[in-house]
């Protein structure tokens, strides 16, 4: 009787050894990974291209993506340059100038919010075309220069 209960003893200790190494080492890259992404996302640049942002489709935003609560909207936009001619001078030309706005940096946007700003198909907005120059951030973004996406209350 006193060696299965040493058995067993041993045996829990083990796994238990087992399971905190593990969740050791998950914290420990976690924490790694978390600071390493702050670092790189501050130390990017970009090339700037300005234009405007044209409206082209709002539709019911799909339900498996990062919505507001109240009415979620996808809208998609094409970017148009200034100078159609500096699209031969992309960095990443093959990366569409077709693109979704997003509001709280990646949220579909809220009918009413659409509504506040009067956004609707056909309008244009200022807007910028941001290309990666160093670093490892997003490749491609664009900034909207008349709208504020980062609202206080957007998705209300």
């Amino acid at each position: 009787m006193y060696d299965v209960h040493f058995y067993l003893h041993k045996t829990l200790y083990f796994w238990m050894m087992r399971f905190i190494k593990t969740v050791t080492i998950l914290l420990a890259l976690a924490i790694v990974s978390c600071k390493k992404n702050n670092s790189i996302e501050q130390n990017c640049t970009y090339k700037k291209y300005d234009g405007r942002a044209k409206i082209i489709a709002i539709t019911t935003a799909p339900s498996d993506e990062n919505n507001c609560s109240l009415n979620p909207q996808k809208v998609t936009f094409v970017f148009i340059p200034n100078d159609t001619t500096v699209r031969n001078n992309y960095i990443f030309k093959s990366w569409s100038d077709t693109s979704v706005l997003k509001i709280n940096e990646g949220t579909n946007p809220s009918q009413s919010f659409l509504d506040s700003l009067d956004i609707s198909i056909g309008k244009e907005y200022n807007c910028n075309r941001q290309e990666i120059t160093n670093g490892s951030c997003n490749p491609v973004w664009f900034e909207f220069t008349s709208i504020n996406l980062n609202p206080i209350n957007g998705c209300r």
